[in-house]
């Protein structure tokens, strides 16, 4: 990657808006080897703001989780209208920075590697949706241009930015994780042995 490249056109929105219902409560605040599990998304989405002074947008119910420093915090109050409220309140957030691109984080992905979200931000692109996969596994982070901004604020329910992926086929640029835990997310407390 280019020393000089910077990314400031891109917001990083890192979502830990979730009920967890599928985990059974509140994951994000639960230990994953020694750390609440969201902090190792933080830490990722930190260090693309360090190194290409990329924003990162913070969507959360969580007040502890809005302090932490360094993040544009936006509050989710209403986490039941599910994942596409989310977004837009991650949206409406980077237009307000006027921001071209949108890369959607989860934080439930404790495996992700800053290398591999640095890699995605650099293969964006004008009119084009990158995504990180492996071995043909479409997975998060997304990388949204801003032409895919009001589909993203149009999508209802608990719907995520892959039904717009899914509609632009030729649009969509995979990017390879270095390995496949990278595309892991806990959903089940079984999922990550915590």
């Amino acid at each position: 990657m280019s020393g000089n490249m910077t990314a400031a056109d891109t917001a990083v929105i890192l979502m830990a808006a979730g009920i967890g219902k599928r985990f059974g409560g509140n994951k994000l605040l639960i230990p994953y080897r020694g750390r609440p599990l969201w902090e190792y998304a933080y830490d990722v989405a930190m260090q693309a703001n360090k190194q290409l002074g990329t924003p990162v947008i913070l969507v959360s119910g969580y007040l502890p989780m809005l302090q932490t420093p360094g993040v544009i915090p936006v509050r989710n109050d209403c986490p039941l209208l599910g994942a596409s409220h989310t977004i837009r309140l991650g949206v409406k957030a980077a237009q307000k920075l006027g921001a071209e691109y949108a890369v959607f984080m989860v934080a439930d992905q404790p495996e992700l590697t800053s290398q591999s979200l640095l890699r995605l931000i650099e293969a964006r692109k004008p009119g084009k949706i990158a995504c990180l996969a492996k071995d043909g596994r479409a997975g998060n982070p997304v990388v949204f241009h801003r032409d895919f901004f009001p589909e993203l604020l149009a999508l209802t329910g608990d719907r995520g930015g892959k039904r717009v992926m899914h509609c632009h086929p030729d649009a969509v640029k995979w990017v390879e994780a270095e390995d496949a835990s990278e595309l892991m997310d806990i959903d089940r407390p079984e999922d990550g042995r915590l």
